[in-house]
């Protein structure tokens, strides 16, 4: 199944990262209140133009749809959810 999203959605899927505390216990996709989410951008909106598929960007959940494509859990969100794009 694929995904279009339309006009100024982006479809995005979160980068896992991996957290470790200082007693060397390794905790996988730690994440606090208020934090920012790494993600990568899998498919624009046809009103998009400041992120292309392949983007990471910044992003909150606030208002994000939740979904599973192809076994892989992802979020459609408005564009303006997004809050930067990683320059590597």
């Amino acid at each position: 199944m694929s995904i279009k999203p339309t006009k100024t959605n982006v479809l995005v899927a979160e980068v896992k990262r991996t957290t470790t505390t200082s007693s060397g216990i390794i905790i996988e996709g730690a994440r606090s209140v208020g934090d920012t989410t790494l993600a990568k951008v899998l498919a624009v909106g046809s009103e998009v133009t400041d992120v292309v598929v392949g983007d990471k960007v910044l992003v909150t959940w606030n208002k994000a749809q939740v979904m599973h494509v192809d076994n892989e859990q992802c979020v459609l969100m408005k564009h303006e959810d997004i809050i930067g794009v990683v320059e590597e």
